[in-house]
């Protein structure tokens, strides 16, 4: 199939419709079940730094607290560079931690490599999302061992701090069914998609909120966007 002409694509009118609600409610407020217990028990066996998930009895987590994580990170940190991945992993995975294990057993065999390859991505996001990507992807492959596309644009995503000029965004496989089936993205591949997909989301998202910002009068942020994809209801 050829590619799709990105630039015929229209946002959604339910889109434009959710972006009328204040971005604090969708996007900072937007809040996952977690299961802090087995995160810091999985540390302790692994014998790696990064625990606690969370505070004493706090079992979630929002994307404003990993906003909040990351415009805190300091990068030549080791500790707070992998405390970053698992919080990132803990609110992506919510209550399905089925691969998680193997995600913390990889970063355990290779720590060095993976702590690398996080700090390049971390640097690289908030200026060029294909370098970024390549950093966690390089050729294709998972720099960190089950670290895979969907969860690389989220390490990626958080990495910008809630910044409205954040130029990455989450692309998983309910952004890509949305962006298929209610945008026309016919070309849209179904998971491991290479760097070129991602730098054309990136463009697609950043188009598509150059325009409501024009629209609403306000600079509309490429998460808010993305969110409206995740769960079209929203």
């Amino acid at each position: 199939m050829p590619p799709t002409d990105l630039s015929r694509l229209r946002l959604p009118r339910a889109c434009r419709d959710a972006l009328a609600r204040p971005r604090p409610e969708r996007i900072d407020g937007h809040t996952i079940a977690i299961a802090p217990d087995w995160w810091n028990t999985a540390m302790a066996v692994a014998r790696l730094p990064g625990a606690p998930v969370t505070g004493p009895d706090v079992a979630q987590l929002s994307r404003g607290d990993l906003f909040t994580d990351a415009a805190n990170l300091d990068t030549s940190s080791e500790t707070e560079l992998l405390r970053f991945l698992w919080r990132v992993l803990a609110w992506g995975s919510g209550m399905k931690l089925r691969l998680n294990r193997k995600r913390i057993r990889a970063v355990a065999d290779n720590r060095s490599s993976a702590v690398a390859a996080l700090r390049r991505a971390l640097w690289a996001a908030r200026e060029d999302p294909a370098k970024a990507y390549e950093a966690l992807r390089p050729g294709g492959r998972n720099a960190i061992a089950y670290l895979g596309p969907a969860f690389s644009t989220k390490v990626l995503y958080f990495a910008g701090g809630g910044a409205l000029d954040h130029p990455c965004a989450i692309l998983d496989s309910r952004v890509a069914t949305t962006l298929r089936n209610n945008c026309g993205w016919d070309s849209l591949g179904r998971g491991e998609w290479p760097i070129n997909t991602c730098a054309r989301y990136s463009a697609l998202l950043d188009r598509w909120a150059r325009e409501e910002s024009g629209r609403l009068g306000r600079r509309v942020g490429v998460d808010e966007i993305e969110r409206w994809l995740f769960r079209p209801t929203r």
